[in-house]
């Protein structure tokens, strides 16, 4: 039989500087290994319809494949949909994609002895019967308080009895589990710089923490993936300063004190922070029914780098995406037959091979985009930044082309954002944002406090299709809410004393998110993705 191995990555892209093992179990004792280049035919004899495939290129992650026949007649099939096999005539194609994405290093630390300035890993922590979570991430059933719309609902009276909405039992841990995942340079020094040739030097490059929702429910043909970004890791809030290429302090650098039980990580503290125990990001777009990927980078010392670029977020977005299905972490059609764990203090994948079967990376997502506060300064040159600095970001590690976000953006969520350069920039690009490609598929949902609106025109939804209750503020309590005429946009706006409570008062609940213990602008993220997500995606 002649074999020949193609590679390539997310973009289709060859890569002919890689370097591929072909093992397989010939006539005779031992089995046998070949070194061969991509798109070069072996001649191979094997004794049974099997050959594993092991694909190693600087700068990205090594990446393994299976092939295998069930007999004459049938299909070669995988255990990695990452990789696909044919059979023509006598000849033996083979068709691998690899990628940038890894998890993340872990350390379990000894509650003995203090921890160093820089574990150079993500903490985790034994939770009992051999459970262990990232830092502070559990995945606790909680009882959710979901904004519904409209949202209006007896604004006479106090915190949730304000608004309409519903309460939803959330069991996260049944549905999914977050991860922690680093994007970027696989190694510290540039492709092609070891033996795979194609020059670059010593250049060191980045990689990027990133947290991700890894969904347990099928995704369909098509994944709906949502993208977060956080107001800025400003030194003066607690993130260790570092610089370009963000391989100091970023990511695993502790604040003191470095306690073993207390220390906490910042840059991926902030990942859980949001998308599970404070704000409950996640929590609320299950309570709405969605069944997202989400994406969270952590921001290395305020500069987001590639990733608030066009071509920047989609290479991020088709990276994670080949991780979750070529370990089969997530599938279309199926539940996931492979579930990430951390083991003593370690990340495992259980099984590590799955059974062959005849999956496929998709050709296509769906991607909403949000930014909360000041992180909406991403979104907003996203909207319009279509290049990348290629010096620093190397396209063959961090570049998709542009089209494969704008084609299949359909959502902005804007949740009280502040545009450094506005209102008015930002409004702008958001309007340009609605009129480009494919319009009529996308939908913009914008949520502000008083702290950053307060102008008569909002200037995405006419006003006269703007309904404010009550018309006259009690006790300065209002909310605004209304609807572009086509359903694509829809605007809602609280008043600060909306959105506060009294932990002390009579009559005051415990609930999530609980009135009185956030501001009015923190407020607007615990309450505004649930509302979002239960708009469906056109």
């Amino acid at each position: 039989m002649r074999v020949t191995v193609d590679v390539g990555d997310v973009n289709g892209t060859p890569l002919p500087g890689a370097r591929v093992t072909l093992v397989f179990t010939a006539p005779g004792p031992l089995p046998t290994s070949l070194t061969v280049r991509p798109g070069e035919a072996v001649d191979v004899t094997l004794a049974r319809d099997e050959i594993e495939v092991t694909v190693v290129m600087d700068g990205f992650a090594p990446e393994r494949f299976v092939f295998g026949s069930e007999g004459a007649g049938s299909g070669w099939l995988s255990s990695n949909p990452a990789g696909q096999a044919f059979l023509l005539g006598p000849e033996l194609h083979v068709n691998t994609v690899i990628g940038t994405v890894r998890p993340a290093p872990t350390v379990a630390v000894d509650p003995s002895r203090p921890l160093p300035d820089d574990p150079g890993a993500a903490l985790v922590d034994d939770v009992g019967e051999a459970d262990w979570i990232y830092r502070g991430a559990r995945h606790n059933r909680e009882t959710i308080h979901r904004l519904d719309d409209p949202v209006f609902g007896d604004l006479t009276a106090t915190e949730w009895k304000r608004f309409k909405h519903s309460v939803v039992p959330v069991d996260p841990a049944r549905l999914g589990r977050f991860v922690l995942l680093e994007y970027g340079a696989q190694t510290r020094t540039a492709p092609g710089s070891g033996s795979g040739g194609g020059g670059g030097g010593d250049a060191r490059l980045p990689r990027f923490l990133t947290g991700a929702w890894v969904p347990y429910e099928p995704l369909g043909p098509a994944p709906e993936v949502v993208v977060f970004y956080s107001p800025p890791t400003f030194p003066d809030r607690g993130y260790p300063p570092d610089s370009y290429p963000f391989l100091g302090a970023y990511p695993y650098a502790v604040t003191a004190p470095r306690s073993p039980k207390s220390a906490e990580q910042p840059y991926a503290g902030i990942l859980v922070n949001y998308l599970l125990v404070g704000y409950k990001i996640v929590y609320q777009m299950l309570a709405a029914g969605r069944n997202p990927v989400v994406i969270m980078p952590s921001q290395p010392s305020t500069d987001w780098g590639p990733l608030d670029t066009q071509p920047g977020l989609a290479r991020l977005i088709k990276e994670v995406l080949r991780f979750l299905y070529a370990r089969r972490l997530v599938a279309a059609h199926s539940a996931p037959q492979v579930k990430l764990r951390l083991l003593n203090g370690r990340t495992h994948l259980f099984p590590w091979d799955g059974p062959r079967g005849s999956g496929q990376l998709p050709g296509r997502f769906t991607a909403t985009v949000s930014g909360f506060s000041a992180g909406i300064n991403a979104v907003v040159k996203l909207c319009t930044a279509d290049r990348l600095d290629e010096k620093r970001y190397p396209p063959e590690l961090f570049h998709s082309p542009a089209a494969h976000l704008t084609g299949n953006w359909r959502e902005l969520w804007d949740v009280d954002g502040v545009d450094s350069r506005g209102r008015q920039h930002m409004v702008a690009a958001f309007r340009g944002w609605l009129a480009g490609p494919g319009a009529d598929r996308r939908s913009l949902r914008a949520y502000h406090s008083q702290d950053t609106y307060s102008g008569p025109e909002n200037g995405l939804v006419p006003q006269d299709r703007v309904v404010r209750k009550p018309s006259t503020p009690v006790r300065g309590v209002y909310v605004e809410e209304g609807s572009t005429e086509d359903g694509r946009v829809t605007w809602v706006h609280f008043s600060n004393p909306t959105l506060l409570g009294d932990v002390k008062a009579p009559g005051h609940q415990k609930t999530i998110p609980e009135f009185g213990t956030l501001d009015a602008h923190h407020m607007v993220p615990a309450i505004a993705f649930g509302h979002a997500a239960r708009f469906p995606l056109r």
